[in-house]
């Protein structure tokens, strides 16, 4: 997330430099009418970021058309500025940028399904789902007025408007909440927890004691079924808490362990039992729960 918002802001850099500057603007948008490589740069990094990071709010790997729909994106905006100058280059040129944010955004509500709805990421993700889908639609309609109405791009008469107020209300959006989650998450570590330090048996005792409570006391069960998936024992331990629900961040503060490893075990979970989301695996617990008893 920290590199997303420094490629935004090494744009607004440049773009405040435009609207200040007369000379470097009329270099940019000349070079821009040309050969636009800062842009087509900054567009496929924030896409590709962007992309990464759905993908990992969402717990999910990357599928093989997404980085094929990545690759095409790439060669559009290779290809498009060799048009002739024009309105409908200019638009041609930023329209798979806005198609694929509202993707994103399509994305996120798609799969926010197979989180709890109790939860507080459940809501974040949502409004995340919500606010991509609709500020796409507004810097899309942005970008057409300004190109078609506003904009002048013959090479005599050139006076291109840069900044986009839509796209650029959207990153303050999400930054603020970015910054809000991360308080929130660390206000919970803080009153949860009073000590970092590594855990010992007791703790591990109580680790186990809270993950047993959230499941069923039926412990044969459980036994039966990772044997049956040869889930291994750190596997086991994630297997308890995703059956009740619990994020990555809460499995990793629990377990003391990193959000990375807990998705690492959790993706071999989801290969061990063929399933593609959390509430499959509680759904093939339960079928497998009422069948034994």
């Amino acid at each position: 997330m920290m590199i997303y918002f420094l490629v935004v802001i090494i744009k607004g850099i440049v773009i405040a430099m435009s609207e200040t500057f007369h000379v470097f603007a009329n270099g940019y948008n000349q070079l821009f009418m040309i050969n636009p490589i800062f842009d087509t740069l900054y567009y496929l990094a924030i896409v590709g970021i962007a992309l990464k990071l759905t993908d990992e709010l969402l717990n999910i790997k990357l599928k093989f058309y997404q980085y094929v729909l990545y690759i095409l994106f790439a060669f559009w905006l290779i290809l498009v500025p060799f048009m002739s100058d024009s309105a409908l280059k200019v638009w041609l040129y930023y329209l798979p940028s806005q198609v694929l944010t509202i993707y994103l955004g399509g994305l996120l509500l798609k799969h926010v399904r197979q989180l709890d709805e109790t939860r507080q990421f459940y809501r974040y993700i949502r409004l995340l789902g919500w606010l991509t889908i609709s500020f796409g639609l507004l810097i899309f309609l942005e970008d057409s007025f300004v190109i078609y109405v506003r904009d002048s791009y013959h090479r005599n008469v050139l006076q291109i408007q840069n900044r986009n107020i839509s796209e650029d209300v959207f990153h303050i959006v999400l930054c603020m909440i970015s910054i809000r989650y991360v308080c929130t998450q660390l206000l919970a570590d803080k009153f949860t927890y009073h000590a970092p330090s590594p855990p010992n048996n007791s703790q591990c005792e109580r680790v186990e004691t809270t993950a047993n409570q959230q499941m069923p006391n039926q412990e044969d069960d459980f036994s039966r079924f990772v044997s049956k998936y040869g889930i291994t024992q750190r596997e086991a331990e994630i297997l308890k808490l995703l059956i009740a629900h619990k994020h990555n961040q809460e499995i990793a503060t629990q377990l003391y362990l990193s959000i990375g490893t807990v998705k690492t075990h959790t993706h071999n979970i989801f290969i061990k039992l063929q399933v593609d989301r959390r509430t499959e695996v509680c759904k093939i617990w339960e079928a497998f729960e009422q069948h034994d008893t």
